[in-house]
């Protein structure tokens, strides 16, 4: 047999061996998978500036103990040193060595679903996709070097993995599209805030060339919760959000089925924000109920319940200190510009049980009830936790308070980014 026969016979077998992930397209047709396909490594990022947060390490404990027996977990640091003091914070957790993989690099970030890597795959190689950043969109006063640091990440992993980058004028974050295998769903508002001077035909163009999809569902606007502004949401409710981020409020469980956030009708009442909230919500429900797959059937939409913000959120009264805060050297006294000292104003977590993440063998999901809070919140939790384990009977659901990074502005999926499976090919000597 000559060589180059015998070269393809092995490579045949090898890849027969390894069967293809079903997202797995023709040569160079590089797609963003969904979620509930097989990943090779879970990533996260480290803030250099942790100590001992107990809150935020916590939570990073405990996701990295739901996920290492499922899947590798990557952790970006910035330098060997962080990397000693995060081992030793969560070793400290009960977190060995062998549960959690560091990685070096010049960026790192906690908020690594919006600024990457973002793996795109063919099933066989990995790409990135590299959309433009403008920190979120976010006013200027809020804007620091660590926001714009951000845009590094993406091209720090590729070039750690030694990828390639499909780039692009558009400015996205990883937060704001949610895919299928064939379909991509996000704001229309928010994709407009980040690209003014794009026509939405365009937008629409890039977005499903560096996803490699092949229909875009726009919904018109995000609930006002996550977006952030100079000064209050609505009234005196302040907060922390994405400025439009779909994973917060809408998610495929798979390829037919839709799971959209609604408040409960006695929610929807409680203040003006949810009001907003309620409104907006509704319309997405109606606009994913009327919407089609790429063959034109209906999907299944599953209206699932939000945590009951009011409980969660933090009321309190201005003092002068509110008034003279600044942040990086940016004076923000124009947040309370309207307010007075003594006046009473909420501060809203960016709480949601869409927020998760799927990955092999397992799911994470947020859980808010502990003593002293509503029973409707115990309730919500266990309804929330009922639908996923209907939804992936395979995969542990296991429940995590996400809070340290709910009143961040964002949640686990948030901090999470996952690495495809792809198919290894052996480069060992023929013989």
């Amino acid at each position: 047999m000559g060589k180059q026969k015998q070269t393809a016979v092995v490579l045949g077998a090898l890849l027969a061996a390894t069967p293809a992930p079903s997202y797995a397209q023709a040569a160079n047709d590089f797609t963003f998978p969904p979620e509930w396909e097989e990943h090779q490594a879970v990533w996260m990022g480290w803030q250099e500036n942790i100590t001992d947060q107990d809150e935020f390490t916590d939570l990073w404990a405990e996701m990295i103990s739901a996920l290492s027996p499922h899947v590798d977990v990557k952790l970006i640091v910035k330098s060997d040193s962080i990397a000693e003091t995060a081992s030793s914070l969560l070793a400290a957790r009960d977190i060995g060595p062998e549960q959690v993989e560091f990685v070096v690099q010049p960026s790192s970030d906690i908020w690594l679903r919006d600024s990457g890597g973002l793996f795109i795959s063919d099933g066989v190689e990995l790409q990135i996709a590299d959309f433009s950043w403008d920190t979120y969109g976010f006013p200027s006063v809020y804007i620091d070097e660590a926001d714009l640091e951000r845009a590094k990440i993406d091209g720090d992993i590729a070039d750690g993995m030694d990828l390639k980058r499909r780039t692009s004028d558009v400015v996205a974050e990883g937060g704001g599209l949610e895919v299928s295998s064939d379909v991509l769903i996000t704001y229309k508002d928010a994709m407009v805030h980040r690209n003014p001077q794009m026509p939405l035909d365009d937008i629409e163009a890039e977005l499903l060339r560096l996803y490699g999809k092949k229909k875009l569902i726009w919904l018109d606007r995000a609930p006002i919760s996550d977006r952030v502004f100079v000064g209050p949401k609505v009234g005196n409710f302040f907060g922390w959000g994405a400025n439009g981020h779909v994973d917060e409020y809408v998610r495929f469980v798979d390829d037919h089925t839709i799971f959209v956030a609604q408040l409960a009708p006695e929610e929807s009442e409680k203040n003006a924000l949810l009001e907003l909230d309620d409104e907006i919500l509704k319309e997405n429900l109606a606009q994913l109920e009327a919407a089609t797959d790429t063959d034109g059937n209906p999907f299944n939409v599953v209206p699932v319940p939000m945590p009951d913000i009011t409980a969660l959120m933090h009321s309190f009264e201005l003092s002068e200190d509110d008034f003279t805060d600044a942040r990086n050297g940016k004076d923000i006294r124009a947040i309370y510009r309207d307010f007075d000292i003594g006046d009473e104003v909420h501060f809203v977590p960016a709480a949601s049980y869409l927020n998760f993440l799927v990955t092999n063998g397992v799911v994470l999901v947020a859980s808010y009830w502990q003593d002293g809070l509503p029973e409707q919140l115990k309730d919500t939790d266990e309804e929330m936790r009922r639908l996923l384990a209907e939804q992936y009977p395979d995969r542990q659901i296991v429940q995590i308070n996400p809070m340290a990074v709910n009143w961040m502005g964002g949640g686990m999926h948030c901090i999470t980014q996952q690495e495809p499976k792809i198919q290894q090919v052996s480069d060992a000597p023929l013989e």
